[in-house]
């Protein structure tokens, strides 16, 4: 018996103290807006905890049109990509009609889409999402399971040595006949055997438990977000991965780019969040990405860099590095930078008043924030004199970027007016025969953009966050704060 309670005790051991993986930095949910054919969606992806797990999918339609959605999950892109199962119909809410949602079970690892097909009165359509699927956590066994678990696994050890000792003490005695002292030491030696048999089997358990775990433990450090070495050289940046595992199955030459840019470098100065840097490093021969910074204030900084690889799988690199003060070239290209105020505890702003007078207006309502509900962020970009600005440009092929970020660094988050996808995966998601240089030669459009900006969200947990919203106007790229409080 004492091996089954080893056993059973170090499974226990394993669930409470098995730390949560993340990637992406602590905002795993996908978000995304857009359309479907002539429908207009809010698609928000919950994942699930573990893989495999269920992941919920909630749709909103922005009219009266739909009828019906049906949902269903596949690769993303290689074998198999091509193969869709039998999708599931999405429920129709009774009191919302334009509101839908589904359940998918994620059974595997990796860049996923989810495949909404849509019927409405304006005929069939179909809209791709790109899923990072990855297990985030080991789920704690609840008390009771384990307390039942361990009664069920003494009783049938006891039970089987009692059953195998019975056997060889009686089977071979007539019915009423007093069993002799042979028979007695027979079964015995048959129970000592069955002892010795069972805490083999719990043994060998034991084994493969602690195996199984060791590589789920190890799957889950790959999902991690990768370790970067940020180094200076002058006022030359180098980012290099440093991460043994991720480098294992990734390759820094296999990269797709992502708003025409291999990586999305963003040094955030720390513990204000009062400096951000959005840059573009360019990958050298050695899998290290380099960049001439532009002028740096010195101070401790926070690495955030954001690639995407060559099967659609987003990954947000993390490193920190000391600057001291940096007298570099003016920034140019698609580089930009912001300034604000440190983060408080107590900061919830709504207005951002940039040096030229420009201000940008947060429209959120008076209800306080809450924690995993999805959204939309809608902000509005106002001249020096009050007009609506009418000079907004595109900003990498979108209106505006956005990067969030919870106070603590537990939350990072880049999104666009589509949402959280990046560009990369939403383009392989949309058409199969996506590939590199297909992106790589991605035209961007050139028109005017409205001065109202939405982006689709939904804050994790609770706590501070700011929000740094990035936008071109008159050629000149724009970086407005705003601070959140999230219940």
């Amino acid at each position: 018996m004492k091996p089954a309670l080893a056993f059973l005790a170090s499974i226990a051991m394993l669930i409470a103290l098995a730390l949560p993986a993340a990637a992406h930095v602590g905002s795993p949910n996908v978000f995304y807006e857009g359309d479907a054919g002539p429908y207009h969606l809010f698609v928000t992806v919950r994942v699930p905890q573990v893989i495999p797990g269920v992941a919920e999918v909630d749709v909103r339609a922005n009219s009266d049109d739909v009828r019906e959605i049906t949902t269903a999950v596949a690769r993303l892109t290689g074998a198999g990509s091509q193969y869709v199962p039998v999708p599931d119909v999405a429920k129709q809410s009774k009191t919302d009609p334009r509101f839908f949602s589904s359940s998918l079970w994620l059974m595997e690892y990796g860049s996923l889409r989810v495949i909404l097909d849509v019927k409405g009165t304006r005929g069939p359509a179909e809209l791709s999402v790109p899923v990072a699927s990855f297990g985030q956590a080991v789920l704690p066994m609840p008390k009771a399971l384990a307390a039942l678990l361990l009664v069920l696994a003494v009783g049938l050890a006891l039970g089987a040595i009692s059953i195998v000792g019975a056997a060889a003490r009686e089977s071979r005695v007539a019915a009423g006949a007093q069993v002799s002292p042979q028979y007695r030491r027979r079964g015995l030696r048959a129970m000592a055997i069955m002892t010795i048999v069972v805490a083999l089997v719990f043994w060998g358990a034991f084994a493969w438990w602690n195996a199984d775990a060791n590589a789920y433990a190890t799957l889950a450090k790959f999902f991690k977000s990768p370790k970067c070495a940020a180094t200076l050289a002058g006022n030359r940046l180098s980012i290099r991965p440093t991460d043994e595992i991720w480098l294992r199955h990734e390759k820094v030459d296999d990269l797709v780019p992502d708003h025409g840019h291999l990586m999305h470098l963003f040094l955030v100065r720390i513990p204000g969040l009062d400096r951000l840097w959005h840059l573009h490093p360019e990958l050298t021969g050695n899998g290290t990405f380099e960049k001439d910074l532009p002028a740096v204030e010195a101070g401790h900084y926070q690495v955030f860099a954001d690639i995407v690889d060559k099967y659609g799988f987003p990954w947000t690199l993390v490193g920190t590095i000391d600057m001291p003060n940096i007298s570099g070239l003016p920034m140019s290209g698609d580089d930009s930078a912001g300034t604000a105020t440190a983060l408080t505890p107590t900061s919830d702003t709504t207005t951002s008043l940039l040096a030229d007078g420009t201000e940008v207006i947060w429209k959120r309502d008076r209800a306080p924030l809450k924690a995993n509900v999805p959204m939309i962020l809608e902000f509005e970009v106002k001249d020096k004199n009050g007009a609506p600005a009418g000079d907004l440009e595109p900003y990498m092929g979108m209106a505006a970027h956005a990067e969030i970020i919870r106070d603590d660094l537990s939350v990072f988050a880049h999104i666009h007016p589509s949402g959280s996808v990046s560009m990369a995966s939403l383009m392989m998601a949309s058409a199969d025969t996506a590939s590199a240089s297909s992106m790589a030669d991605m035209k961007l459009p050139t028109e005017k953009i409205a001065p109202e900006l939405s982006m689709p969200y939904g804050f994790p947990k609770p706590g501070e966050y700011r929000i740094f919203l990035q936008f071109k106007r008159a050629d000149r790229i724009e970086t407005a704060s705003f601070d959140a409080r999230v219940l």
